[in-house]
């Protein structure tokens, strides 16, 4: 894949050096002095950066789908990510005050994304909104802190969501954890600089889980999101649009799975889907999951402008 996006950059290149024009409806093409490659497309559903130590390709998607007695569409926009030790994920949070943490108070992810300036923004785990309203958090480390260290017990019925967890490492990898296989202090033990709880594990160790391919586990069709990883470093994420309802089918959480898998995902999770679901590009939404956004407070994010 890596070499297909290469090999297309190229094609490209070449192109913009013959004809002295974008290409795409919106195009910014590298100059010759290595300056990054920024590609929106959005009539044609595509987005791309290529700089030095990251590319980011955005394909969007859409086909009509029978959904009970009606024809709906379904849509959904697919981020592959090569990042690097010098362009890694990171997260953008509201501030903090005395009494309340980073990611606290609720904002338009437009408001977010004007002040920190990210290239690539999504929805994350939504942990804002839990810090307020739930008494159960997740477990919710951003840049090696502790956010939150209350989640839910495994041994007992979980109710939505059930706040399993992915770790982020500074080796590039991701892996996914049941909500309390670890605490917050044993993650930062095991070098974690980030973890986002949801859920449920769509994939771990390459595979499905039981309880995404559990046809009673949630069987709705929703807006979703998702997040995880190939390989260190090479990430994919996922953003479906789900409503209104009347216009958009969804999908089930196995059609995320089974999307992802594809692609050759070994480790990702669901995460807040609803009027969450955010994708931006280049200081532009490009992909949500319902026609009102939720205010946010905090986003996943690479690169900057």
């Amino acid at each position: 894949m890596a070499k297909e996006r290469k090999r297309i950059a190229a094609i490209l290149m070449v192109l913009w050096m013959v004809f002295g024009t974008a290409i795409t409806g919106q195009a910014e093409a590298a100059g010759n002095d290595g300056s990054p490659e920024i590609i929106e497309d959005p009539e044609n559903g595509r987005w791309e950066y290529h700089g030095t130590g990251l590319d980011i390709v955005i394909e969007q998607f859409s086909e009509k789908v029978k959904s009970g007695n009606k024809k709906k569409t379904r849509e959904d926009c697919i981020a592959d990510i090569q990042a690097s030790p010098e362009q890694p994920l990171y997260p953008i949070m509201t501030e903090p005050t005395k009494k309340r943490p980073a990611g606290y108070k609720l904002v338009s992810p437009e408001l977010l994304t004007e002040k920190y300036r990210p290239l690539f923004a999504m929805s994350d785990d939504m942990y804002g909104i839990r810090l307020q309203k739930y008494k159960y958090k997740g477990i919710v480390i951003r840049n090696g802190e502790i956010i939150s260290d209350q989640t839910r017990s495994s041994a007992k019925k979980r109710p939505w969501p059930n706040l399993d967890a992915m770790a982020l490492y500074p080796d590039g990898s991701m892996k996914t954890y049941i909500c309390d296989e670890h605490s917050a202090e044993e993650y930062l033990e095991m070098g974690a600089t980030q973890v986002f709880s949801f859920g449920p594990i769509l994939i771990q160790d390459g595979e499905i889980t039981e309880t995404v391919l559990n046809p009673k586990y949630y069987p709705y069709n929703e807006p979703r999101v998702a997040i995880g990883m190939v390989e260190p470093w090479h990430y994919i994420a996922i953003v479906v649009r789900g409503r209104p309802k009347s216009q958009y089918a969804g999908v089930h959480l196995d059609w995320v799975a089974e999307k992802l898998k594809e692609r050759g995902y070994t480790e990702a999770l669901n995460l807040d889907g609803g009027q969450t679901a955010t994708m931006m590009f280049n200081g532009k939404i490009i992909e949500t999951g319902d026609q009102g956004l939720r205010s946010q407070g905090s986003l996943i994010c690479f690169g900057g402008i």
